[in-house]
């Protein structure tokens, strides 16, 4: 008996029992759309300041082959732009050139704008912090036993008829027999986290959390996520543009199998008001969280 209360104990440790109502299913997926939102609109404004910065850079090395290689590309929209804006001194002009510090002037100016760029501290806010902000909610993250996945699947998995296998063929390699495994007290490599079933990311919680409680939340959302697809889909019907898209094949609706809609039913007629699917000698709230944790989720202000 002595055994098996221990590993009870030590069981009881390591698992946590939240509460399994729709009241904290509400709130956890609140805070879930609060973490993808901010996320997406940090992607967004990095590939905007990406965008600028590529021009900036096409714009700096075509006037540099002005400057250093002296050739005339710039000639031909100075032409047109006086022949636009003074049609009657120069609509018969046919090769004009600038003022030969005028390209030098303006990639002076490019070259210092793209200074200040890095100098500010605009690329460190608004790039690089796009790229921090998933692991760092990650890591705070990590004391509530969830992540935030936001892998999406490789390419060549997205397509699924590609002619590169049939361009470059890759030779089939023969198994060879798998080594004897060794006994050793090394740990066992961490299984790799699968890609997130919505492209705009999904929480995902560790296995110390109940599995009854995982499984009733992702049904939740699911449903959730149904609902604001077809609010969606019903948005984009206003317009001609939109009833376009709604018939395209990757925008159709999947149907949802009758097991998966009776789970879901299950589950929101359990999750009214009562505490379902938690032991009530195991129970176990989770952790409270260090000073510091909470400041560290919030998210920042996104100008």
């Amino acid at each position: 008996m002595a055994p098996t209360t221990r590993n009870q104990r030590q069981q009881s440790r390591a698992s946590f029992y939240p509460s399994n109502d729709t009241a904290t299913y509400r709130d956890l997926l609140l805070f879930e759309e609060r973490l993808k939102t901010n996320a997406t609109q940090l992607q967004r404004r990095k590939s905007r300041y990406q965008l600028f910065l590529f021009h900036l850079l096409i714009a700096i090395a075509f006037l540099l082959s002005e400057v250093l290689l002296q050739t005339s590309f710039l000639d031909i929209p100075y032409t047109n732009l006086l022949r636009k804006v003074l049609p009657d001194v120069y609509g018969d002009a046919e090769n004009l050139k600038p003022h030969p510090y005028f390209a030098s002037g303006l990639l002076f100016i490019l070259v210092t704008a793209l200074l200040l760029f890095f100098a500010s501290g605009m690329y460190a806010e608004k790039i690089a912090y796009a790229n921090r902000y998933v692991p760092h909610a990650n890591k705070a993250l990590r004391n509530f036993n969830m992540y935030l996945n936001v892998r999406r699947p490789p390419l060549r998995s997205t397509f699924s008829i590609s002619p590169f296998p049939f361009v470059f063929h890759r030779p089939t390699q023969s198994q060879a027999p798998s080594p004897t495994p060794r006994l050793s007290n090394a740990p066992a490599p961490m299984t790799p986290i699968p890609p997130a079933n919505s492209p705009r990311g999904e929480l995902i919680f560790s296995s110390r959390v109940d599995r009854g409680f995982r499984e009733s939340y992702e049904r939740y959302r699911a449903a959730f996520e149904r609902r604001r697809e077809g609010r969606e889909r019903d948005e984009r019907e206003k317009t001609w543009t939109g009833r376009i898209t709604n018939k395209m094949p990757w925008n159709q609706p999947p149907n949802p199998s009758p097991a998966s809609i009776a789970l879901s039913r299950t589950a929101s007629g359990r999750g009214r008001g009562s505490v379902v699917g938690t032991p009530l000698g195991s129970r176990r709230s989770s952790p409270m969280p260090r000073p510091g944790i909470r400041d560290s989720l919030d998210a920042r202000t996104i100008d």
